[in-house]
């Protein structure tokens, strides 16, 4: 059984590391998108290394869609560190590990002349570090106009997750799963607003990691939520993991209950 149930949840993990999706809005309005992935430090050197204190050379444009769009770092940890890229992802680098610190900040930002933006979608694939990814509660993503009005997400919604190994809980005392999440995030803007330029600022914790991220924008208003809703097989994944993390934990425990006795 433990056999099988590790095969399952592998043929899963492939399946759910395809993260961001394509949304599709509705009406025939303009749109656009941007995103960004593989941005590591193969394709982008030079860009900090452990802890991450050095600031970023430049910007990082778009590596799909419209590279209009840029990604750049706006501040690291005020405990020292902060984002860097590395092999794999833009690692909140730090050398604490206390659960929900301020890894630092990082911002999209489109600087054209956007009138007619009515729906605002972005999704960004990033991993957990000690069951936190974003800094709560300052650190969730939130989109800005114009350089100072700030406006929280409409829709939010966990578009999909995967399981990346456990940590021990400084509450349970037991191991507890860490996740890479995808979460999406809608925008609507119902006022005719003379829009110069727009962004969205997020601030991770020390230890998470950006894998993927995504913005999508439409000239028509969606009145209902545009966010993709969980799949299925995404849904499954959950369920099983949860079932593969008891059954070890199980395992572990009559393990150590034979050790003793013997």
């Amino acid at each position: 059984m433990k056999k099988t149930f590790i095969i399952l949840l592998l043929g899963i993990v492939s399946y759910a590391s395809a993260q961001i999706v394509d949304v599709n809005f509705s009406g025939s309005g303009t749109t656009s998108f941007s995103a960004w992935s593989n941005v590591n430090s193969f394709n982008y050197p030079g860009y900090g290394s452990f802890p991450g204190n050095q600031p970023w050379p430049a910007p990082i444009p778009a590596t799909q869609g419209s590279t209009n769009s840029i990604l750049n770092r706006i501040t690291g940890s005020p405990t020292g560190g902060g984002p860097f890229l590395a092999s794999e992802s833009i690692y909140f680098g730090s050398f604490a590990q206390i659960p929900n610190s301020f890894g630092g900040t990082l911002r999209l930002s489109n600087n054209f002349s956007l009138t007619n933006l009515k729906t605002l979608i972005f999704q960004i694939q990033i991993g957990e570090a000690t069951g936190y990814d974003f800094f709560i509660p300052s650190g969730v993503p939130k989109l800005t106009f114009n350089g100072n009005l700030y406006y929280n997400a409409v829709f939010t919604n966990l578009v999909n997750r995967y399981q990346n190994g456990v940590f021990p809980s400084p509450e349970t005392g037991e191991d507890e799963p860490v996740y890479v999440n995808t979460w999406a995030y809608q925008w609507n803007i119902t006022n005719d607003l003379n829009i110069t330029n727009y962004a969205v600022d997020f601030s991770g914790v020390t230890h998470s990691q950006v894998y993927a991220m995504r913005w999508d924008s439409t000239s028509i208003l969606q009145n209902t939520p545009v966010i993709p809703e969980p799949s299925t097989l995404g849904l499954l994944f959950l369920v099983i993991t949860g079932v593969i993390v008891n059954i070890f934990k199980k395992m572990r425990s009559r393990q150590e209950v034979k050790s003793e006795v013997s």
